[in-house]
């Protein structure tokens, strides 16, 4: 489970979710913060995540992902928590 200091993580994520006007990327936003608050199974893998899914899927994530959606053009909560652990981590 990724240890992360809850105050600053909802800045990166508000600050996120405001960056997009996006309601697919907002929702994905959404759904990684659920994810990466509750989900033991996501950890740092170099420059990417490995994400454990609800839906027993495994995935690594950055600027791409194995998932359904990614492979259907369409934002994912996994690249969404990439990323929001990547900004977490800049700052």
């Amino acid at each position: 489970m990724i240890q992360l200091q809850q105050e600053r993580f909802e800045q990166v994520v508000q600050e996120a979710f405001n960056k997009t006007s996006n309601l697919r990327w907002q929702t994905a936003i959404v759904k990684a913060k659920q994810q990466i608050e509750a989900n033991p199974y996501i950890t740092v893998q170099g420059d990417a995540l490995l994400i454990l899914s609800p839906s027993n899927e495994i995935y690594t994530a950055n600027g791409t992902c194995q998932c359904k959606a990614y492979r259907n053009h369409q934002p994912c909560w996994h690249r969404a928590a990439a990323r929001l652990v990547k900004r977490y981590n800049e700052n």
